[in-house]
């Protein structure tokens, strides 16, 4: 094996390690100096002070998360058919959950790819290379996915944030085949849905709401439902299908707007769907204002805590949120809450909900808490990669 070069940890990220963590932190780095010099994406091994391995990974230099592990065994080479290895297994798992090709194939850390997402839309793969030392392994993932997928086209979405804080471009481009002349088509749950994988949000659709968006369709069966946030109709459009009677939508993007028109049309429901341009607070007090009520309320915000010095705002958006909704609900009727922000925890987003909705002065229940699909695994030592927080509530007046 090619000698790596070794990387000094301090005991606390060794004792870490061990139970099965996947990062090492700047601070936890002993030979600072000598790993300064280190290429980013490289390659090392993680070792006690006194030299004895406990794991391989990868460095980075440029942030405060400077490696992250992928493997505790010494004797693994890191090469194409260890990425190969690691991509078979999520398939073989996203073929157990799902019998149509449309899901999150690589989670990251959960998937033992650190900084690596891959979701799948049939022919069409669209991948989002997070860390430099996915960066570098990328021409072995490519392979892997060839191999194994055989999609018609491959899309790199690498414009996050992340890649700035890795010190990687940012840049969106087709990796193989030509990129779709017109918009992809997936389904979910029955129900198919036109997706912008080149122009859209993060990959172009958020595979993580799969079952909340069934179960909210289930709840608004024969009533009417107000979708908040709605981005390109995924909650909307599954219960306009399903049976529900009216949906009203609300996005400040008119594009996000257009796509759900297009997704109504391609479920033949537009007859039953309103559009609502504008910001969502606003546009929930004008709705108050006017005595406007659903039986089901759908808010599903972006991320209002993106980091720790973001929570206390962040928690208060939230709370403002479920203000504005608690009116908005009939009697009986549910309230969907969703949060995607890592950094704040479930009881923390369902007090803040929950003080907002109390402020109201109506009676609720809590009836369900839940999370992403199970194509987003979550690592049991990164709470990070259970991001997602929904909750449903009953208004009992």
């Amino acid at each position: 094996m090619t000698h790596l070069p070794a990387l000094r940890i301090d005991e606390r990220s060794v004792r870490r390690l061990k139970l099965g963590y996947p990062w090492v932190f700047r601070s936890e780095v002993i030979n600072a100096k000598e790993a300064a010099a280190l290429t980013s994406g490289q390659l090392v091994d993680f070792v006690r002070d006194k030299g004895d391995f406990v794991a391989r990974g990868f460095f980075n230099p440029k942030p405060q998360l400077v490696g992250r592990v992928l493997t505790m065994q010494p004797e693994q080479k890191v090469e194409k058919h260890f990425i190969s290895h690691l991509i078979e297994n999520a398939l073989r798992f996203r073929d157990k959950l799902y019998s149509q090709p449309f899901y999150r194939l690589i989670h990251a850390e959960s998937d033992g790819l650190p900084g690596l997402i891959v979701d799948r839309y049939g022919e069409v793969v669209v991948c989002q290379v997070n860390t430099a030392g996915m960066e570098a392994l990328y021409p072995h993932i490519e392979a892997a996915l060839k191999t194994l997928v055989k999609p018609q086209v491959i899309i790199l979405k690498n414009d996050t944030s992340a890649r700035e804080q890795e010190g990687l471009e940012q840049v969106v481009r087709v990796a193989q085949g030509g990129a779709p002349s017109d918009d992809v088509t997936i389904i979910e749950n029955d129900t198919p849905f036109y997706v912008d994988v080149m122009e859209g949000q993060k990959t172009g659709w958020f595979f993580d709401q799969r079952e909340n968006r069934a179960w909210v369709a289930e709840l608004a069966k024969g009533g009417s439902l107000l979708d908040v946030f709605c981005h390109t109709g995924g909650f909307g459009i599954t219960a306009g299908r399903a049976g529900a009677e009216s949906v009203t939508f609300v996005d400040s993007s008119e594009p996000a707007l257009q796509m759900v028109k297009k997704n109504a049309a391609l479920n033949g429901i537009e007859s039953k769907c309103q559009m609502i341009e504008g910001k969502a607070f606003d546009v929930m007090e004008k709705l108050v204002a006017a005595g406007k009520k659903y039986g089901v309320v759908v808010v599903d915000p972006p991320a209002f805590i993106k980091s720790r010095k973001d929570m206390a705002a962040g928690l208060r958006g939230y709370l403002k949120l479920a203000r504005l909704a608690a009116p908005l609900v009939k009697k009986n009727g549910f309230l969907f809450f969703a949060s995607c922000s890592h950094h704040a925890g479930v009881n923390e987003i369902a007090d803040a909900a929950t003080e907002g909705l109390a402020k109201s002065g109506r009676a609720f229940q809590l009836v369900r808490t839940a999370g992403a699909a199970p194509d987003h695994p979550i690592h049991p030592l990164l709470p990070e990669t259970g991001y997602l927080k929904a909750l449903t509530f009953r208004f009992l007046d």
